[in-house]
């Protein structure tokens, strides 16, 4: 079998036939259990899967390269239970190995929230090959001969449902995760990061004190050049913003426009925090910049503010100040990539 997907689970009974349906039928299956006590394995089991069980010892590398070792496949695809393959995902993955054989890909992460998606992209995809093995107790990486492995884009679009907040509540993910972040902060894994992720966690159940506490703690590095830094800052601004303090949020990210000149995210939150801080004539300049640079599979990215959500926002300050053409020809555009907010308000105006 020319690829296999490989899986850790444990205690998956809600989304594990979602993803195992979504699986191409020619494809080798790995789940690799590793303690569940709910209907798991026995939805499992229906379907055409290598079945193994373990013990979790709280480090995802490790389990990670243990369900690769029983692949069989040529090729290896990395999928979590929350997760979901598209319909094109053997013609993708078929394309991409005959294009970069033996090259390790990427996928691009969807997550799927309560009101909005974010975007992310990882090395998923692989050559089933001894130099090839993840690192990392926790966000693990690939490597590749002791170095992160090289990789090209596959194009394809994963989506992934553990960000729901019945995910986080159901399987405690918060205090799973916070365990873990600082076990690999104790080991000095990743420093910077890990603080991002630590912070990144506080933001998403509202603790936005403690957020700002890891988050500030992560600026201090100055890793400028990692890809998880321009998310990091952006992601403190918005809890700033939380904690009301808008001006200070603009001073931090006003000085980072020109580094992060492809990241529309940034130009967004500068556009908000125009609203909140009364800089009227920034509002206009901000979310028109961060349409004209798009949406992006660059950085972690929430989906809409390189489109409709810049769009819609440019609605809104049009129509506010009375110029209603304007107003409606931002609704159309924000429209046009299917966003009903703007519909209701060209309905409205």
């Amino acid at each position: 079998m020319n690829i296999s997907v490989c899986l850790i689970v444990k205690d998956e009974e809600l989304n594990i036939e979602r993803v195992l349906k979504s699986i191409p039928l020619r494809f080798e299956v790995i789940i690799y259990d590793t303690g569940s006590k709910d209907r798991t394995v026995e939805i499992a089991g229906r379907y055409n899967a290598v079945i193994k069980q373990g013990e979790w010892n709280k480090d995802f590398a490790q389990a990670r390269n243990k369900s690769v070792s029983w692949a069989t496949g040529e090729y290896i695809l990395i999928l979590d239970a929350d997760e979901e393959l598209p319909p094109d995902t053997e013609a993708k993955l078929n394309q991409f190995i005959t294009l970069h054989p033996y090259q390790a890909g990427t996928v691009f992460i969807d997550n799927i929230m309560e009101n909005e998606s974010a975007r992310h992209r990882m090395v998923r995809f692989f050559p089933n090959k001894p130099s090839f093995c993840f690192k990392g107790i926790v966000h693990e990486q690939l490597y590749e001969n002791d170095q992160p492995a090289s990789f090209k884009d596959t194009g394809l679009l994963v989506k992934h449902y553990g960000y729901t907040k019945n995910e986080y509540s159901e399987k405690d993910k918060f205090n799973r995760y916070l365990t873990l972040y600082q076990k690999a902060l104790d080991e000095r894994q990743d420093e910077g990061y890990m603080l991002y992720q630590i912070g990144k966690l506080y933001n998403s159940v509202e603790q936005y004190k403690e957020a700002e506490h890891y988050l500030k703690r992560s600026l201090i590095y100055k890793e400028e050049n990692k890809l998880y830094y321009p998310p990091m800052l952006v992601l403190l601004g918005y809890t700033l913003k939380e904690l009301g303090r808008s001006k200070e949020a603009v001073d931090l990210l006003a000085r980072q426009r020109d580094l992060y000149k492809d990241f529309p995210d940034l130009f967004f939150l500068l556009g908000l925090l125009a609203m909140d801080t009364g800089e009227i004539h920034m509002i206009e300049p901000s979310f028109k910049e961060a349409l004209r640079i798009g949406e992006t599979n660059k950085y972690t990215s929430v989906l809409g503010t390189g489109s409709f959500k810049a769009a819609y926002n440019l609605g809104v300050y049009y129509e506010i100040l009375g110029f209603k053409d304007r107003a409606k020809e931002y609704y159309r555009l924000a429209a046009s990539w299917g966003y009903d907010l703007a519909l209701i308000r060209l309905k409205n105006i």
